[in-house]
């Protein structure tokens, strides 16, 4: 396939940790704005003020070290994480706390009743709510503050990596009987080196969408309650929910009578399945630790206002030109950051491409900016909503797949 998105490849080559100690720290800190700021997540809100907290929005920070290489995961109760904020963010941890941009995901859980009010201009606000630049300030600090916390509190640590899946939780909005779901259940787990647990982060691709658009008080969804469920099992853990390529996936609809019981059945199903694969899981006492990334040129954008197509020459002064992408392995386990919105069949094909890498891959959607959907060019051609928010033309997914797998070449675990 002729590749339309053009890497530059200076500085890609990974960084990798002498063999040294592996250490971890984690941390939990509240975001939840105050009643009244609006939620993020569907249009039919116009922006109207949030009316309560259903449940506490909370951004968790793991971080790994290893000699000189640092790893930082971060899951935030968030509908996205935009641009500018994720950029700002990411500019702050690189020059206040020293860690390369190699080694930092940024991810939202994607939960469509958290903050709003986040990302200026119009189309932005009508998803958000009108722009209130002291709401990015205040969860900016505090996502900074719990990775301080989480570099402040290492310890050595043992870690595990396993599997599992999720048979018939998951459908496919756009073709509910038979469309392209990934299934499959990820698990990382961090414990200390005396054996107990630490972090865990728990991999999924699903919308989190079984709180709907009449839903007014903020809300992490199903990721809200499988942690607390999670943490509450393994006393002094912190669970880190991040989604995959969740574009056109959701949670069945047909489980449970009201948007609660779903919620609550789904959160509890997800977390039988994680403790199930934690029980299977063997523990590494070491690991090697690596991170590398390069920026890439991103196709000239094609956006779509329902029918009506905006000029490329406009479009450029909408959209960014160009992304950064990073990667992080421990060893075999490869820790990839989606800065789009991936369909569910381009997640199953990057997972497949990067094992025949000899690579587990834990996809972060929603991770490190927002860059829109990305489909495939037969998803593309059929419409749909999907199609509506891919900013950079039919071909976009599949490029951005092969500028991934090709990054993840560079890296071997048994250099």
């Amino acid at each position: 396939m002729t590749l339309l998105i053009a890497a530059v490849l200076i500085g890609a080559t990974p960084a990798f940790a002498e063999r040294a100690v592996l250490k971890a720290g984690v941390a939990r800190v509240e975001i939840t704005p105050s009643v009244g700021t609006p939620l993020a997540g569907y249009s039919k809100r116009h922006g109207q003020p949030s009316t309560g907290i259903r449940d506490p929005l909370y951004v968790r920070a793991l971080v790994l070290t290893q000699g000189q290489e640092t790893a930082v995961f971060v899951s935030g109760d968030m509908l996205i994480f935009p641009r500018p904020m994720a950029e700002g963010i990411l500019k702050k941890v690189s020059s206040e706390l020293k860690i390369s941009p190699n080694g930092i995901i940024l991810s939202a859980t994607h939960t469509h009743t958290g903050p709003g009010a986040i990302a200026p201009g119009f189309l932005s606000e009508m998803i958000f709510g009108s722009y209130r630049p002291q709401i990015v300030e205040g969860i900016s600090a505090r996502v900074i503050w719990a990775i301080r916390q989480a570099l402040a509190h290492q310890q050595p640590v043992r870690w595990g990596s396993g599997r599992g899946v999720l048979p018939g939780l998951i459908e496919n909005r756009r073709d509910p009987g038979a469309g392209v779901v990934d299934p499959e259940l990820g698990v990382f787990m961090v414990e200390s080196a005396k054996g107990e647990p630490l972090a865990m982060v728990v991999n999924a691709a699903a919308h989190p969408t079984l709180l709907g658009s009449q839903e007014m008080r903020f809300s992490a969804d199903f990721p809200g309650e499988l942690t607390r469920l999670m943490e509450a099992a393994y006393p002094g853990v912190s669970c880190l929910f991040v989604n995959g390529a969740a574009g056109d996936v959701r949670p069945r609809g047909s489980v449970g009578v009201n948007s609660e019981e779903r919620l609550k059945l789904f959160a509890q199903a997800l977390a039988e399945a994680t403790t199930g694969v934690v029980n299977q899981m063997k523990v590494e006492p070491e690991g090697k630790l690596a991170t590398w990334g390069r920026r890439i040129s991103l196709p000239p954008p094609q956006l779509k206002l329902g029918n009506l197509i905006i000029p490329t020459f406009i479009g450029q002064f909408m959209r960014p030109t160009s992304a950064y992408l990073n990667l992080i392995a421990l060893d075999k386990t490869l820790f990839v950051p989606l800065p789009a919105e991936i369909t569910s069949e381009l997640g199953m094909n990057l997972k497949r491409r990067l094992a025949t890498q000899g690579k587990q891959a834990i996809l972060f959607g929603y991770a490190n900016g927002y860059l829109g959907y990305a489909v495939t060019p037969e998803q593309y051609e059929a419409g749909g909503y999907e199609t509506w928010m891919t900013w950079y033309g039919p071909t976009f997914g599949e490029s951005l797949v092969d500028q991934i797998t090709q990054l993840a070449g560079l890296y071997s675990s048994e250099k």
